[in-house]
């Protein structure tokens, strides 16, 4: 015997002549505002017909706020975001909330399906990193609830971001006292504005101590480590600089891997310095210099602020410290 199939939303939305969209709204409770009276009496009408159930999250969305809230992260595989994501957890499960993770690198179409989930009411509200205005002014215009991490332009939502050019100030101050004249940067190849600002305020600060970066000084790497490390090796094979600042503690680690190739001692010949803090660069030997952001504070205060703007508040803007945490991958200029 052939086993009936079930009535999906997309049924009721191809007999209804509506959306798909309109019938999750209906049937989330969010049509309010949204879809007229008449064609959500003709989709409750419609469904009733044909016998649709709707599923468990939808009939449970219809009876208040649903208990998630989303983070977009650019990495999941980077390690610090996981941080992120602890820090994000434990102030949700303070409210009786979850989070969902959605990796913003490997689906390009995210920002797309973030909006349709809010709109059918998936989750409360997102928190959302290091994005560009594109994306920010969009996401600002249609989810409901929506903060913004070391993002360009909250968009008069609340955001939290990180104190760049206090961190630049202290790396190149730490090198500079060293007696380092030729840093250079090992630049992450991914175009997004805290690494644009890194770039940033290294250059100037190199300055005010009478330094330019010259071009040749700099090169570009993506995350996966053995093409970092390839990169890593092109470089130090035609470069005379004595220390490097690196946008990722993991751009240290190919640097690292290179420096073993080419049997450069670290920190003898060559200082490094990193950004992040999180436990790969005390698994480094010798343990890495490296710029410390308190990630888990980070997610937090973004959860935090999202519930507090959910509850009606007014939207806020946290800027949190970064620390210079001072190890063995830095030594004195020879």
């Amino acid at each position: 015997m052939t086993r009936r199939r079930s009535v999906t939303s997309v049924d009721v939305a191809r007999a209804a002549g509506v959306s798909q969209t309109t019938v999750s709204l209906v049937f989330s409770g969010r049509a309010a505002g949204r879809v007229s009276d008449r064609t959500r009496a003709l989709v409750e009408q419609t469904a009733a017909a044909l016998g649709y159930v709707p599923s468990g999250p939808a009939r449970v969305l219809r009876g208040g706020r649903p208990q998630v809230l989303a983070l977009a992260v650019p990495d999941v595989r980077n390690p610090y975001f996981g941080r992120v994501l602890l820090g994000a957890e434990q102030a949700a499960r303070d409210a009786d909330m979850a989070v969902l993770l959605v990796d913003t690198v490997s689906d390009r179409d995210w920002a797309d399906r973030l909006v349709e989930m809010s709109k059918i009411g998936m989750f409360a509200g997102a928190v959302v990193y290091a994005e560009p205005v594109a994306v920010t002014s969009r996401l600002a215009e249609d989810v409901d609830n929506v903060v913004f991490v070391e993002c360009p332009d909250p968009a008069g939502r609340s955001a939290v971001d990180i104190d760049i050019p206090a961190a630049m100030r202290a790396v190149v101050t730490h090198l500079h006292d060293l007696g380092h004249r030729r840093i250079g940067h090992a630049q992450a190849d991914m175009h997004r504005r805290t690494f644009q600002l890194r770039e940033q305020f290294l250059t100037s600060e190199l300055a005010r101590h009478g330094i330019r970066l010259r071009p040749d000084w700099r090169y570009r790497s993506p995350f996966d480590i053995d093409e970092a490390t390839l990169r890593a090796v092109e470089f130090l094979r035609r470069t005379d600089v004595t220390a490097l600042f690196c946008d990722d503690d993991i751009l240290v680690a190919a640097l690292y891997r290179a420096c073993a190739r080419l049997d450069i001692a670290v920190p003898t010949q060559l200082s490094l310095v990193g950004f992040n803090d999180v436990d790969l660069a005390r698994y480094l030997s010798p343990e890495a210099t490296s710029v410390a952001i308190p990630a888990e504070e980070l997610g937090r205060l973004a959860v935090q602020a999202l519930l507090a703007d959910m509850n009606g508040a007014d939207p806020t803007q946290v800027t949190a410290p970064l620390t210079l945490t001072i190890r063995d991958s830095t030594a004195r200029a020879r």
